[in-house]
């Protein structure tokens, strides 16, 4: 947990940033003006910063990676045409990143790439291949290009890999990369309960400008579940997930190596997964739900199998978690239920909650995606191993009022599916797929070997995610295996320098200087 809060005012300082690019993105709502500005300085700032130093740039992409979700916090708008903030980072990242490299190579005369280096490398270019061959294939079917660009694009976040790779190799880089998280997730928690309480209670004055807000940034979505709640989905509480997973892994580290089972690093551990558990119950995702039975079953497994917990221990772990639990369910009910202002609607949440994790069949969304699982697989037999290309569509029919509001058949034609996995098999074939998780595995793989679990638990939970939820084709998803990666890389390359030296021939001195991970195989 000290690699987390090792620098608190880094923590403060992203907090602080957060914030206010939140409230100019809120203000940007009512005075485009303020939208306008705030997108050319931050790029302006960015550009300026990553031609000092291009890791400080990498920072704030990553920053807005993990709050933004679709990436509008902030965008740039003119005769129809809409450039994200997202997008205007990657390609100033990248611009500086690509320069920077052919600068190097008209001095040295040679190519020095650092991810070419990296034994993860050959399981990306595989992948490379096949989105290439996704893309050629695309257009050899004669997809709408429209399309075909847009279902694309998102894939071409996996170039960040590039300079991710040359500048984040270093400790510190990482331990900023930790903190940066830990800030988001916290925000993004927070923001969740306030939105919760806000649209749970009468606030008819403020609500609806702050409802059209989060729809227009592409931060989240707010709908109504029943009279008086609303459920608060942000596309970004995959990361509020994996961070609670990842202080889950705290709690089992700090419980199997500490004395005493409780103590003051426990009772914060506890209260602050309470905290990140709220937003994922009151974003009512049964995604969210299915990555979290998903991240717990690899808790557990590798609890008692990897770490060899003993019964003690385990049940106490065990307790901990309930814990957890009621904390969190008592900490959501007490948000929407709050007596002041008026709560706006008299509800069973305990039903509520059990109605939503069971309801599949006559609630919209659900109802909508089950439809689409026929049509969908009968278009992935018809090329199920080199796939019909990115850009293909299936057409099929659904009960979503959405749908039948521009349809009264109910027809619906669509290039993006809920389904994850299919959608990439659809597009890149079952060898893109196979490559795909070839490549999540290795590194899943990695981080048990290297007693990495909080991060592997990170790519478990994708996994399930995204079997309802398109996570993987998506730069939240791409981003997260790309930073994980080049950490598992780091903790190899720390571990096998550490192997390869003999106990008996360090002196003191350099077994103190030894990184923490040669010192401690149960690194989390």
């Amino acid at each position: 947990m000290a690699d987390f809060f090792a620098n608190k005012k880094i923590i403060k300082n992203t907090l602080l940033f957060i914030i206010l690019a939140e409230l100019l993105s809120f203000l940007g709502y009512y005075f485009p003006s303020v939208n306008f500005i705030a997108f050319f300085a931050i790029i302006v700032l960015v550009l300026f910063i990553s031609l000092y130093r291009l890791e400080y740039g990498l920072y704030i992409l990553l920053a807005e990676l993990l709050i933004g979700s679709f990436g509008y916090l902030f965008y740039f708008e003119a005769n129809g045409f809409k450039i994200s903030l997202r997008i205007a980072l990657w390609l100033i990242i990248m611009s500086v990143w690509l320069a920077g490299a052919i600068i190097k190579l008209a001095e040295t005369k040679k190519l020095s790439i650092d991810f070419f280096k990296s034994s993860y490398a050959k399981y990306f270019f595989v992948l490379f291949i096949f989105i290439i061959l996704g893309a050629l294939n695309g257009l050899a079917n004669n997809n709408s290009l429209n399309n075909l660009f847009f279902d694309f694009n998102n894939w071409l976040y996996f170039l960040l890999v590039f300079p991710i790779f040359s500048v984040w190799q270093a400790d510190d880089n990482l331990k900023i990369v930790k903190q940066i998280f830990l800030a988001s997730i916290s925000w993004l928690s927070a923001k969740t309960i306030i939105l919760a309480y806000i649209f749970s209670h009468s606030f008819n004055f403020f609500s609806p400008d702050l409802y059209f807000w989060v729809r227009q940034s592409g931060i989240g979505e707010i709908t109504q579940v029943v009279p008086g709640f609303n459920r608060i989905f942000m596309q970004s509480h995959i990361f509020v997930l994996i961070g609670f997973f990842i202080l889950l892994f705290y709690l089992l580290k700090n419980l199997t190596e500490r004395q005493t089972a409780l103590n003051k690093q426990t009772y914060s551990l506890i209260g602050f997964s309470a905290l990140l558990l709220s937003a994922i119950i009151i974003s009512f995702s049964r995604s969210f739900w299915l990555g979290l039975t998903a991240g717990g079953l690899f808790v557990w497994l590798t609890a008692i199998f990897k770490l060899k917990i003993n019964l003690k221990k385990f049940v106490i772990f065990n307790s901990m978690i309930a814990v957890v639990i009621i904390l969190s369910l008592a900490f959501t009910f007490f948000v929407i239920k709050f007596p002041y202002p008026m709560p706006s609607g008299e509800f069973d949440a305990t039903n509520l909650l059990s109605e939503r994790a069971t309801q599949i069949a006559n609630e919209a969304g659900a109802s909508s995606r089950w439809q689409l699982l026929p049509s969908l697989w009968q278009k992935i037999k018809s090329a199920p191993i080199l796939g019909q290309g990115f850009g293909a569509t299936v057409t099929y029919k659904s009960s979503d009022p959405r749908v039948l509001a521009v349809d009264p058949k109910g027809e619906y034609t669509t290039y993006a599916f809920e389904w994850g996995w299919l959608d990439i098999w659809l597009k890149l074939g079952i060898l893109g797929l196979l490559a795909y998780l070839t490549l999540f595995f290795k590194i899943i793989f990695d981080g048990l070997k290297n007693c990495s679990l909080s991060l592997a638990a990170g790519l478990i939970v994708i996994l399930a995610v995204n079997i309802f939820s398109p996570y993987a084709n998506h730069p939240l998803g791409i981003g997260y295996l790309i930073v994980v990666a080049v950490m598992m890389e780091r903790l190899s390359l720390r571990g096998s320098l550490a192997t390869k030296q003999s106990p008996v021939s360090r002196n003191k001195s350099e077994i103190a200087s030894l990184p923490s991970v040669a010192r401690n195989d149960r690194q989390f």
